[in-house]
Formats: C-alpha cells, structure tokens, sequence
C-alpha cells in the first residue's frame, strides 16, 4: 500500500469505524481475498471488545499489499459512502461518489527501471550516527505509531499459527497472492555439456523458507516499505517453481531459530532443493553480515548457514541449498566510478531523453547470494520492493525453463545493475559466492516425473 494511503487511513481511524461496520467490513475483506479466516480468528481471538477489533481490522488492511487501498475503496463505495468519501477525497465526506481509479499492476511492477524510483535504503541504524538515523527515517516514511500488536511478537497475522506458548508454529503459506510474472515452464529437464546436474524432478521440488521483517518493534529502524511487493512477487515465483512456500513476517530471533529447528526435525526437507530467503534490515561489520530482526535483535548470516550445513542438516546433504539475504551490508551508497561519457551505452537508463550518467558500478566482472557487496547499500522501491527481488522474480520467470540457477543469478546481477535512484544516479551490485556447489542446479519448472 502507497505510505500515503496508509497514513491517510491512520489519520481518519476514528471517522472510519464509525462510518463502517465492522463485521461487514470483515466479511468483505474476506470475500475479496485481502484477509483469510486465519486472521479473521487471530483478530476475533486476541481482542475481545468489537471497537478494539475493528481499528485491529483496519492497521491490517493498511498491511495487505499493494492492492489494499483500491480493494477498501471499492468496498466503502458499495456499502459506506461517509467513509468513501474519506478515504477518497479527504476531508470531504459529502461528495458525489465517481468512478475509482484503477490501477495496473503490471504496470506498477514489470519494468526494467523506474522512473520515479527513490533511494529508500534498508540500512542498519544501530551502528550509525544520530544524524545518520534521523536521515534514514526521514527517508523511510512508513513508520506508524506502536501498538498493543507490535508488543507481541505475534504480529505477524499471515496463514501460520501459534502453540500455546505464544510463538509461531510451522505451518505452509496458503494466501493467495498478486503478481506480475508468469513463469515459463520446460518441456524436459535440462542438461549441462560437461557437469553433473542436481535432481529436480519431482513435482514437489523443495522448501522455500522466506521471512520478510516489514515493522520494527518501537520502531527501531524504519518501516521497510514496499516489502509487501516483495512478499507477493516470491511467493507466486516459488510456487509457480513448485516449491512449498513458508513465509513469515516480523519474526523475533527467538520465533526464527524455533521455526528453523522445527523445519529441520519436520518430513518437509526430504525434498530436491532447499531455498532460505530473509528480507530486512542488516549491515556488514568487521567482516560479518548481520540480520535485524522484529525485536532488534541480531542474527548473523553465518549462524543460518551453519545450522543447514551438513554436519547440522544432514537431510540436506548433496541437496542444493540456495540462500538470499535481501539486506544492507553497510550505509554506504554506491554512485558507482566516473568514466568518460564517449564510453557510456544508453542502455537501462532511467530516463532516454537525458544524457546517461557517466558512472559504472564500484565493483564488477567478478550460490549464497546478496543484493550488494559488503559496506554498501542495497535499494528498495517504496511500491515495487525491493530491486534484487524484483529483477530475480522478472529473470527467474523468463529464463528458470532453460537456465541454471548460477546463470541466472549473473542475468539478475546484471539487470538490476541497470536500476538508478531519481536522485544521484545510485546504483548496487549483486555478490554472491558458493561453497562446493559443484552441480549444475536447473529449477525445470513445470516438469515432473512423479
């Protein structure tokens, strides 16, 4: 949802519960596929008085995506015109109702650049000076006010459930979700001239494991806007993949490390292929990658890998395990190296009229995968997410029937190395390494022989 419908719904909260109804307002949320069941009972279960419930309903919808403003609107306009009214023109309850204003998701998500793309930077703020962080919050401008739900660690309402000690349980992600990209699918699996290839044959391919940290509890750090794009672009592509899909948001350390020690005992990685996907805030310090999650705390990029290594995952052993981390690692911005403009392509710039920038990335020409190389910033859109997610889910969509999964990492190194900030023309780079990935990995998306 656009930072500014959300804070438009905030603004009026009390004017809109009383100018709707709350279980028609529910019920509809519900018919339309902006909420599920699941989080009808989580709301209904945690808060007992019907006023509470419904400004509950509301800070909800505000997290539904990029859809959910337009999806509100609709509904007002059937069924609560005062509160249409608001919603759509302000202050200004008693207008004529028009026609909505449609939008195209499509053409909000699937392009190589953005022309009005602005540097919001995922970046770590403890580390950084006071003036650094008032900077970065100024930039982020999603940061709402703290509730009784962001004091749970339970604030993530999506399809999991919880056990009787309050933390989430495993549980696959049956949402349905909006995107963009349809996945091409392969007419038979692949093969390579000269390397072996890792099985994927089977119609359920692996585990994708994805957790995505939106809010900060007592906003700590900036509100990640934009990441429910990201949300919706990965679970459609490892679905379309094959995959069974466990996506979470705003875990604590302690719900993650559970969720991981549950999956690994589970039946679930008896499976082809094993991808871990984190979403959120991080930096690169004295040589080590660091992950912020929902309470603050601090998990670090090598503590995941060891707990999938084979010595502490041996259900995985000889299984590829892909591992993206969509985070910072450093407040660095990377406006790249002059060079001489008689050398500078047009191609990907953000705007064809101009002259292009005469600036190339910092690093270049050189499977654990990062959106940016250490000490350097990585770029999310305020309404299409994230870069690297966006250019992966556009590649991956396009190239996974007949591409191996390191090729088509260099294909979205090099297609988001095409993006450009409105703003001094930042860029970043894709780094990536692999420890004894050996075999060739191709996804064979569509192909099954079970």
């Amino acid at each position: 949802m656009d930072q500014r419908d959300r804070q438009l719904i905030h603004r009026h909260m009390d004017q809109l519960i009383l100018h709707t109804n709350y279980k028609v307002l529910l019920n509809e949320c519900i018919g339309r596929r902006m909420l599920s069941e699941v989080m009808k009972s989580i709301i209904e279960d945690r808060y007992l008085d019907e006023a509470t419930r419904h400004k509950k309903l509301f800070e909800k919808i505000t997290k539904r995506g990029p859809m959910a403003f337009q999806t509100l609107l609709d509904i007002c306009q059937h069924d609560f015109p005062i509160a249409y009214g608001l919603l759509k023109h302000g202050n200004t309850p008693n207008i004529t109702i028009g026609s909505n204003n449609n939008r195209n998701p499509a053409q909000e998500y699937n392009s190589t650049y953005q022309p009005n793309r602005v540097r919001s930077i995922s970046a770590n703020l403890g580390d950084s000076t006071s003036a650094i962080r008032q900077k970065m919050r100024n930039m982020s401008l999603g940061s709402r006010s703290v509730s009784e739900e962001d004091d749970s660690r339970n604030n993530n309402d999506m399809s999991e459930t919880t056990d009787k000690g309050g933390l989430r349980r495993l549980e696959e992600f049956r949402e349905k979700v909006q995107s963009p990209y349809q996945v091409e699918l392969s007419a038979r699996p692949q093969k390579h001239r000269l390397l072996d290839a890792y099985e994927m044959r089977r119609r359920n391919r692996g585990v994708a494991f994805i957790v995505n940290v939106i809010t900060y509890k007592n906003e700590t750090h900036p509100t990640r806007n934009g990441a429910e794009a990201d949300r919706d672009n990965l679970v459609s592509l490892f679905r379309q993949l094959g995959f069974t899909v466990f996506y979470y948001e705003d875990l604590t350390r302690e719900e993650l490390i559970n969720l991981i020690t549950e999956l690994k005992h589970s039946s679930h990685l008896s499976t082809e292929c094993f991808a871990f996907y984190m979403l959120a805030h991080g930096n690169h310090t004295k040589g080590r990658d660091k992950i912020y999650l929902y309470d603050n705390s601090v998990l670090f990029v090598e503590d995941i890998l060891t707990r999938f290594n084979n010595a502490n995952c041996p259900k995985l052993i000889r299984r590829p395990k892909l591992f993206f981390f969509s985070i910072c690692r450093g407040d660095q911005a990377d406006y790249g190296t002059l060079r001489p403009s008689e050398h500078t392509e047009r191609d990907g710039m953000i705007n064809m009229k101009k002259d292009p920038p005469t600036n190339m990335a910092t690093y270049g020409d050189m499977l654990i995968c990062f959106p940016t190389v250490p000490g350097y910033a990585a770029h999310r859109d305020r309404e299409n997410g994230s870069w690297f997610v966006e250019s992966m889910c556009k590649i991956w969509s396009k190239h996974a029937h007949d591409t191996d999964v390191e090729q088509l990492m260099k294909l979205v190194g090099k297609d988001a190395s095409t993006y450009r900030t409105e703003q001094n023309n930042a860029l970043q780079t894709l780094g990536s390494e692999q420890r004894g990935f050996f075999n060739v990995l191709y996804l064979n998306p569509g192909y099954h022989e079970d």
